[in-house]
């Protein structure tokens, strides 16, 4: 049984046909499939991004995902993404957004042990201590069970940083939806985060020029 999580339609398929499907796309020895995606994940080797992530199932995930919405260094926004009933991915357009502010203390030790420790640490392990962060993009964490009995831990699902969405314009995102969908309340935050956008891609430009302008002739790239 696999669970498409662009859509949350379920299939049935042998693990035979799911390797099949993975490596050479739909069709002969892998059987017919649903799914709009066309499969052969590993093409092209990993020089051109062809790969396959093996994540554990976090059956939790049925309660909904913690998304920390970043804007370069700052936390604009915790979101709760619940699935629509019976679904297992919170993807835009298939769930159910609960907003909170960046001080919500349902979120308080997540975002103390993210924003505040692991962040900088990520981003040495990742080779990149040295690379600004991007200038919109999310941390996202599934529920787990925890060490204790009732207790609760997150584990990081993924780091977006290149299909961001703006989750509070979600009423209006999809096929046959439109802006006019989305509550005042909604919008008006939808356009706080992107005036936020524009400020810190500035902050960013500005970074970038007192670098330049810091730099020995020697280091500056010639044009």
């Amino acid at each position: 049984k696999l669970m498409e999580m662009n859509d949350n339609h379920t299939e049935y398929h042998t693990v035979g046909e799911f390797i099949e499907f993975c490596i050479n796309g739909p069709g002969g020895a892998a059987g017919e499939w649903q799914s709009i995606f066309p499969g052969k994940y590993l093409v092209g080797g990993k020089e051109a991004g062809g790969q396959l992530v093996d994540q554990r199932l976090l059956p939790r995930i049925s309660e909904g995902e913690v998304r920390m919405l970043m804007v370069k260094n700052e936390l604009f926004q915790i979101i709760h993404k619940k699935p629509v009933e019976g679904g297992f991915s919170a993807v835009g357009g298939i769930n159910i957004p609960t907003f909170f502010k960046p001080d919500a203390p349902e979120y308080a030790d997540l975002k103390s042990k993210f924003i505040d420790h692991d962040i900088p640490l990520l981003m040495d392990a990742l080779d990149l201590g040295d690379q600004p962060l991007p200038l919109i993009w999310t941390g996202d964490f599934i529920p787990a069970d925890g060490p204790t009995p009732g207790s609760t831990v997150y584990i990081v699902g993924e780091f977006n940083c290149s299909c961001v969405g703006c989750s509070n314009f979600g009423a209006g995102c999809g096929p046959g939806k439109e802006l006019s969908w989305v509550s005042d309340e909604n919008y008006l935050e939808g356009m706080r985060l992107t005036k936020l956008v524009g400020e810190k891609a500035i902050e960013a430009l500005e970074e970038i020029k007192a670098k330049l302008a810091a730099a020995s002739p020697a280091e500056v790239p010639a044009e």
